[in-house]
């Protein structure tokens, strides 16, 4: 039908995600393709799409979990497994007590005892704790980097504003000691009103 002028009426999509990672978010957010753009400036982009992040860790989205039982077992589950992962000298120790102690409190009982050896082979395939650390620490250092660097253009503005009242002021002697003095270079910013 690629060749009819009639608009085709699509349904209405609607995304969720879900999300039980380890970051403190809260218990619905939108999340935008948009936002993953570089160099927007302000502009519209020219697509979008959204989809509904819903936090479906232990202690969050109270009224889903009220309605979708298996959804609440699956977060309890997710939590025991974390918390024995903290506990245990191994990934694999910390998982076999979680699904134990789910089974015994009837927390996904009837998967776990039917599945039990895919839960286990595919969390142990897909949690590397190695990894997991290395990639928590790559995230803290770039959010570390980013601040940084947000703090240096923040002091290359203030600095700029100073040589500028500095130059206007025609005080060329307190320019040169600035740029060597970082001691006087604050004095002047006070002095300026610039912080």
């Amino acid at each position: 039908m690629i060749y009819h002028e009639k608009r085709v009426r699509l349904p209405k999509p609607k995304y969720i995600v879900f999300y039980n990672g380890t970051k403190n978010q809260p218990d619905s957010m939108e999340l935008r393709l948009s936002d993953c753009f570089e160099n927007t400036d302000n502009e519209a982009p020219c697509l979008e799409c959204t989809a509904t992040m819903l936090n479906i860790n232990y202690g969050h989205n109270q009224e889903l979990m009220k309605h979708c039982r298996r959804l609440e077992e699956y977060s309890i589950f997710v939590q025991c497994v974390r918390e024995y992962i903290q506990s245990e000298p191994s990934v694999e120790d910390a998982l076999e007590k979680a699904i134990d102690t789910c089974i015994h409190q009837d927390v996904l009982a009837d998967f776990l005892k039917k599945h039990r050896a895919e839960v286990t082979n595919m969390i142990l395939t897909t949690y590397d704790k190695d990894l997991y650390e290395k990639t928590l620490k790559e995230d803290a250092r770039e959010e570390g980097r980013e601040e940084g660097r947000a703090e240096i253009r923040a002091e290359l503005n203030e600095f700029k504003l100073l040589n500028k009242y500095l130059l206007k002021s025609k005080r060329y002697s307190d320019l040169e000691r600035a740029t060597e003095d970082i001691e006087y270079q604050k004095k002047l910013l006070k002095e300026f009103g610039i912080e």
